[in-house]
């Protein structure tokens, strides 16, 4: 509301009758401005009592002519003093325009202006008031995040560690369940690795290495693919995280045997230090399975002539086998073996049979006829007197390991190939007149 517009004159009008009056003698002297002559002819008029000679009456008409000449000024004056607010009022809505109208001139807008912006740097202070309030109470509501630096707390610490606490107890790596069909995809994968796992078990217990490894090579990209969306899922009903990344290891262990079997012994090490990590961190140093690649390892030294490390690692291994596993245990017994071929490329016969024997006492109770381990470790046997010449001896243990290996895993499996060559340089040497091939046939029935 425009208050300006309300305000009274300070000077009160006059009353009806004389705001009449006041209007009828300025339109006559507007239209017709008055003269001496004229007033006076007016005034002049004579009364009906008596009838005054000239020399009488005129004092008397200079005077009232000059009363009349004076009422009227006096009449003009007062009435143009009277009409002077009435031709301001319509200026009177310039003192303050209405927020809908432009400012009349550049002096009022500036004035205006002005007076807008120390209004607005109150208003400013007053919304900033305000907003830092709402920012008091939103912050009071989410909790103080100072913590995290994004914004200064102002929220009470009760108040904030209230709203906090759940948050900070929620698993940062807990993420929303999978949908049904990012599952299927996930479970597709995860059993197609599976399978190849399998198939490349089966290639690398033939001593297939080289259809082995590239199932391995599949399976292990299957499994690695998949791992970081289990991840995911951590501590929820979905989550396969530990044992994805146990079959991790397992390929990368068999990976890493592959490589060795293959002479490529520094593949062989980087491999099998992958299944190491993994198998450490996740199943423990006193696991069966962490023993499995402290023997692998071992291997890998053994095959370079590196005895004194391959020893330490088979010592590392046999102490969580026998603890975990026991004493006849089929794993105990392939250690057993290893040891003894390592004292066997040392040139010490002695000891390589006596722990050949510890192995081949505990193969020996379990199907020994379809049991390519204890192949092995007659293979090693027999090795043993082919050294000492004792070829009498040597014969028969290679003839078990072909017959075993044979039986197995078919004449074309290389492992196979391997002992029935050792076989047949034994023959060879023991100088028997029979050809081979006919000594062996006789032999396998």
């Amino acid at each position: 509301m425009n208050t300006e517009n309300t305000v009274e004159p300070k000077d009160s009008p006059p009353s009806a009758t004389m705001t009449e009056a006041l209007s009828e003698e300025p339109s006559t002297v507007d239209q017709e401005p008055f003269s001496e002559q004229s007033e006076t002819s007016q005034l002049k008029t004579p009364s009906p009592g008596s009838a005054p000679s000239r020399n009488e009456s005129s004092p008397l008409a200079i005077f009232i002519l000059i009363l009349v000449v004076i009422s009227i000024v006096i009449a003009f004056i007062y009435v143009t003093k009277e009409k002077e607010p009435a031709t301001e009022v319509p200026q009177t809505p310039e003192i303050a325009q209405p927020e809908d109208e432009p400012p009349v001139s550049k002096a009022r807008a500036g004035t205006k202006a002005k007076k807008t912006k120390a209004e607005t740097k109150a208003e400013t202070r007053t919304k900033t008031g305000a907003k830092a309030k709402t920012e008091t109470e939103t912050e009071t509501k989410t909790g103080t995040e100072a913590k995290t630096g994004t914004k200064t707390a102002t929220a009470t610490p009760s108040s904030a560690s209230k709203a906090k606490a759940p948050e900070a107890e929620k698993p940062q790596s807990v993420r929303r369940g999978p949908t049904q069909s990012e599952l299927d995809r996930l479970k597709a994968i995860e059993n197609d690795a599976l399978k190849n796992h399998e198939a490349a078990w089966e290639y690398y217990q033939r001593g297939d290495y080289a259809n082995a490894l590239p199932r391995y090579q599949k399976a292990r990209s299957g499994f690695e693919q998949i791992l970081p969306h289990y991840k995911q899922f951590v501590e929820s009903k979905y989550d396969n995280t530990t044992t994805i990344q146990k079959n991790l290891a397992s390929i990368y262990n068999a990976i890493g045997d592959v490589y060795r079997n293959q002479k490529k012994y520094t593949e062989a090490m980087n491999w099998l230090n992958k299944s190491l990590e993994i198998r450490e961190t996740i199943q423990g140093t006193d696991h069966p399975e962490t023993a499995e690649t402290y023997n692998n390892i071992a291997l890998v030294y053994d095959a370079q002539g590196q005895y004194a490390k391959a020893l330490e690692w088979y010592q590392k291994d046999l102490a969580i086998t026998e603890k975990t596993l026991g004493l006849s245990h089929p794993d105990t017994a392939k250690t057993y073996n290893n040891i003894g071929m390592v004292y066997y490329h040392q040139g010490d016969p002695a000891n390589a049979l006596e722990w050949y024997r510890k192995a081949l006492a505990i193969h020996e109770k379990d199907q020994v006829d379809r049991n390519p381990n204890a192949a092995m470790t007659y293979n090693n046997i027999a090795e043993v007197y082919r050294v000492q010449g004792d070829y009498a001896l040597a014969l028969p243990e290679y003839l078990k390991a072909y017959r075993i290996l044979y039986n197995t895993f078919g004449e074309r499996n290389s492992t196979t190939k391997a002992v029935k060559q050792n076989m047949a340089g034994a023959y060879s040497n023991s100088e028997n007149p029979r050809p081979f091939n006919d000594w062996l046939s006789e032999n396998m029935l």
